[in-house]
Order: structure tokens, then sequence, then C-alpha cells
């Protein structure tokens, strides 16, 4: 039997007890958060700003300028959630814009090694096909009979298919705009049970709306949405995550944006108001602001003003804010002779001890990243780049071949974690699909033994990647006759990726598809829409001309043009090319000239 306390021993409790209150009283959220769990230490690597965010979990608005951490900020919450509500199976989901983005989040989160079983990141595409999509297609019209996705590739077939019927030259964008084009293209999509890229969105917001239940499931196994550059959110994305949020608004949700980066207007980007979002998706928002850049120098903040749209103050706060660095302009160098420039710019930083995957080439549209990347590859044969929409196999993770490619060609041991995401996704697709069924017992592990099996008895690719295809199916027997919809969609992507290494001469040996899958090993090529929220040592822009940038469509629209001149711009830390060669044409023969918002700058450029 207990002894009771002496009255000395009451008091010394009491005093002991007041005094911890009292502590705890003064502190922050943040460190008493701190001195009572020691868990979220690693937060201590956020500022004060950043941190109050993280632990809040009010519904946010936040807007952040570049290189102010909002991408760390998101993987920091997602982290803090994930080991706050351990265990527990609702997920927190990071809805981002690129599939870079994504990749960067998890790999972020995988160094902090935390357990990604309760987050989901990806884009609201693949948002849409992982849990609206497969789970529902039984509720749609269109999908209850099977359906698969086509790609580029083949919207291109259907449309000569269309033009030859029709006798007409109609282009990719009557395919939305011309009422009887897109009902001949849509009545081929579903007699052959297929839909598109762009109808994933339109679909998962009518079974949402026809289906409220669906919502409602959804709603309840998730426990937080992120946004990532909600600035470029269409009207048809904010309706799916609305509905979805409405059926519980116990899910915590944040924007996170800029508008001044607000690029994708011209195809129903909107960067709505705390108010309109609050009376759209029924719940209260809180405001914040994130503003020192940790990123560029004071110089280069200072020079990527001149593109603001709204006006904003941004203080430099990184390491090198002194720093002079490098802004370089030249409107006069003809076209022929950009590669070699380029190219010793790209020397010049290498031999500083720049990283290779710390600099990055960028042009406004595809077009022109193919032909100045092979010559660069010409230049620099001994210079790895990191260009996955130039390599043979199309970037698409929604293709089940394109997953296996990059199973094929990236080494078995390393990145378990995503390998055995991606074949998980690869699964998911042939299940739900293409009604495919493993045989029983077949798990994740024993699916990456037999992809890892496949043998390499030779260093052709494409030839190596055929045979490695044949062995995964033989091995899950696979039905993988002709003309059925998995075969069909397989000699699609064989197709596709062989013109691609006739058109634009890429080498195609197993040594060098690994090397186009090797992660950010390399020279980045991408357009300015494909390096949007990344940042670079040195950032060489090209092609900046009108009508290219902006692009004719949008050429009456000065700001278009100003918030991509600022999105270029703000990927620089210390070190900015700009060229707007000569010598290039419209189809008419006419010169292209300088991009006029750019060229009116009045600066005192550095030489190169």
């Amino acid at each position: 039997m207990l002894k009771p306390l002496t009255r000395y021993q009451q008091r010394f409790r009491h005093f002991v007890t007041r005094t911890l209150t009292i502590i705890l009283r003064i502190l922050s959220p943040f460190e008493r958060m701190l001195y009572m769990d020691n868990d979220f230490t690693f937060l201590v690597q956020l500022n004060p700003k950043q941190r109050d965010v993280c632990i809040s979990e009010n519904n946010y608005v936040l807007t952040a300028c570049p290189g102010s951490g909002k991408t760390r900020t998101i993987t920091y919450r997602l982290a803090y959630l994930d080991k706050k509500y351990i265990p527990s199976r609702l997920l927190n989901i990071a809805i981002t814009y690129t599939n870079r983005a994504a990749d960067e989040i998890n790999s972020r989160l995988d160094s902090m090694s935390i357990d990604e079983s309760s987050i989901w990141t990806g884009t609201i595409h693949q948002f849409c096909m992982h849990f609206i999509i497969r789970p529902y297609a039984m509720y749609s019209e269109q999908l209850c009979h099977g359906y698969h996705i086509v790609d580029e590739f083949i919207k291109k077939q259907y449309l000569a298919e269309i033009n030859s019927a029709l006798r007409i030259h109609a282009t990719q964008s009557d395919l939305f705009s011309n009422p009887i084009i897109k009902a001949a293209y849509r009545e081929r999509l579903r007699s052959n049970k297929e839909i598109d890229f762009d109808m994933i969105l339109e679909l998962s917001d009518t079974l949402l709306s026809e289906h409220p239940f669906i919502a409602e499931n959804i709603s309840h196994i998730i426990r937080s949405i992120h946004v990532d550059e909600f600035q470029d959110t269409n009207a048809l994305q904010y309706s799916i995550l609305a509905k979805i949020v409405q059926a519980n608004k116990k899910i915590n949700i944040m924007f996170v944006g800029d508008a001044n980066q607000a690029i994708y207007s011209g195809l129903g980007g909107i960067a709505k108001t705390p108010e309109e979002l609050a009376h759209q998706f029924g719940v209260s928002f809180e405001t914040a602001n994130l503003t020192g850049c940790y990123r560029s120098t004071q110089r280069i903040i200072d020079y990527y003003s001149n593109f603001e749209v709204v006006p904003s103050t941004i203080e430099a706060i990184s390491d090198i804010k002194n720093m002079q660095g490098t802004i370089f302009y030249d409107h006069t160098i003809y076209k022929d002779d950009l590669p070699h420039k380029i190219a010793q710019i790209i020397l010049l930083h290498l031999s500083s001890g720049i990283p290779a995957h710390d600099i990055c080439v960028v042009a406004p549209q595809w077009f022109q990243i193919y032909p100045l990347a092979k010559k660069l590859r010409d230049e620099l044969p001994s210079v790895n780049f990191d260009a996955p929409d130039i390599a043979p196999f199309k970037y698409d993770p929604m293709n089940p071949f394109y997953l296996l490619a990059k199973l094929f060609f990236t080494t078995p041991g390393t990145n378990v974690r995503v390998r055995k995401r991606i074949v998980s996704e690869f699964s998911d697709i042939l299940e739900s699909e293409y009604h495919v069924a493993f045989p029983e017992g077949y798990d994740t592990y024993s699916l990456l033994k037999i992809i890892n099996s496949a043998p390499k008895n030779t260093n052709d690719g494409l030839m190596f990647y055929q045979q490695a295809i044949t062995h995964v199916f033989q091995h899950l027997r696979i039905p993988f006759e002709p003309e059925t919809p998995l075969h069909k969609t397989y000699v699609s992507f064989l197709k596709k990726t062989e013109d691609r290494i006739r058109q634009f001469q890429l080498p195609y040996n197993c040594d060098d598809l690994y090397a186009y899958f090797k992660e950010r090993d390399g020279i980045v090529i991408n357009t300015i829409h494909g390096i949007k929220g990344e940042e670079y040592t040195v950032v060489i822009g090209y092609d900046l001309l009108n009508g290219h940038l902006p692009n004719w469509n949008i050429i009456k629209n000065k700001n278009e043009t100003l918030k991509l001149l600022y999105v270029l711009c703000s990927r620089a830390k210390s070190a900015l090319y700009l060229f707007s060669e000569t010598g290039r044409t419209t189809r008419t023969g006419h010169p292209l000239t300088s991009t006029n918002e750019l060229y009116n700058v009045r600066y005192h450029y550095d030489t190169a």
C-alpha cells in the first residue's frame, strides 16, 4: 500500500507542476511542441513563418515569392502530419503541377527517412486516375466497359484519319474548338474504348457530380490536401477538389502559389482569392506570405523584378546574396553560332566546380529543344544531360510500357522505394485499364524479381526492351495477342519510340538508355513551363523571340510574356544568360525579332 504524500512532498509537486505550466505558457507553439516531443526536431531547419504554417492545421492560402521555400514548406508539412498521426490510414496529399515537382518532394521525404505510407504526391491527372477513375469506372457509361488512355501519337493518327475522311486540313487545336472535328474524334475514342489525357478531368468531375457518394468515400480517406502552384489551377480542377472537401470539411487544405508565376492562364489557370476559395470549398482560409529569397543573389532578384506583374519587394537572404554573379543578354548572335556559345558557357561553369545538374538550358517551346540538345551532345560528348523529353522513350507515367522501360533501364537494388512505387503503378494500370489479372501470389517483390531477371544478351536497347517485355509477360501469363488494347498500346509506344530515334537521331544502346533514366545527373534541358518551381546556379535561356516567347496566340498579352520571363529568370541563383538569336524566321520566311518585353529592359549587362 502506497504511503500518502507528506505536506512538503505535496508542496514540491505543486511547485514543479506550476513551474512547468508557466514555462509551457511562455513558449511558442513550436517550442512547446519540441519540449513535449523530440520527434519533431527536424522542424528547427525551417524559419519561424515556415514553421508556423507547418504546425498549423488551419486551411491556408500561402503566397510565396521565388526561392522563399514553398516546396520545402510543403515537404516538411507532409512530414509533420505523417509523424504526428502515426499510426493513421488517412492520407496527406500533395498535388503538383509537374511530375518533376512530385519527384522532388518524394526525394526530399526519402532523404528525411519519412515513412511515405500515408503520403501521396502527383499531378491532378494522376490524382484523378488513382482516386476517381480507376476505383469508380464502373459508374461511368463511357468507362464501365473498359478503357485505356491514348497518347499524343494516337491523337495525331486519329486526326490524320479524320482529315482524310473529311478531306480537310484540321489541326490539333480543332479537336477542342471545331464541333465537327471534336465529335468525330470523340466517336473514334468511344468506339475503341479509349480516353485521352484531357478527358480524365472531365470524366472525374462528372463522376463526382453524378455520384456524390464517390466524393464522400474519397474524402474520408484524406487528412490534408496541398495544392502547389495553385495560380495555374483551372476551373475543372478547382471543382474536383471542392467536391471532395465539401464532402468532409475536416480535410485540411492548403493552396500555395505566386501570382507573378501564373503562366498557364492561356489554358484556363485562375489564381482565386481566399474569399473565392472559401465560397467554393465551403471552408474558411487563413493567409500567409513567404517573402525572403534563399535562392538568388540580390542582383538577380532586382533584375527579374523588371518582369513583375504584381509589384512586390523581395529581399535576398541567401549566403550568396551579395555576390556579383553574371547577368548577360545577347540579341545579335546568329542561331548557327548559338550551340557553340552555350557549350562554352557550360564548360566555363563546369570547370569552376558547378555540378552539371546545377546548370539548366531553357527554351520557350519544345520544338527548339531537340535540335539544340543534339548539337550540345556533339559539342560536349563527355557531358551528361538530363533531358527526359528528348529521350527515345517519351515521358508518360500513365503508360504501362513507359513504366516498364524505366524499370528495365534503371539499376536493380537502387532506389528500391521508387522502383516499388513504379511496379505498383504498373500493376494498377494493367488491372484497372486493361483488366489484366495477375497470377495468385504475385506481389510487388515478385514482380520486381521477374523484371530484374530479364536477360541482357544484347546492347541494342530497343531489341533488349522488346525481349524484356516478352520475358515479363510470359512469366506473368499475361494475354498479349495482336489487336488487343494492351498490344495496341505496346505497338503505339514502340512505333513512337522508333520515330523519335529516327527523327532526332537519338542513340539507343542499353548504356545510352540507362544514361537517359539516370535521375538528376546531368545538365537539364527543358522548357520554361517544365522548370517551374526548380532552381539552378546557372540558367541559360534562348529562343527569346516574338512568336515563341510569347507564342503568337498570346503576343498581344504583355502580362503573359512578363510572367514567362519572370519564371525563367527567377530560376537562377547567381548566373543568368539570355539569348534572342538572329536568323530564325516564320514559316513564311519573315524574320523573328527579340521579345519586346526583354529587349526594352534598360540594363548594364555583363560581357561573356
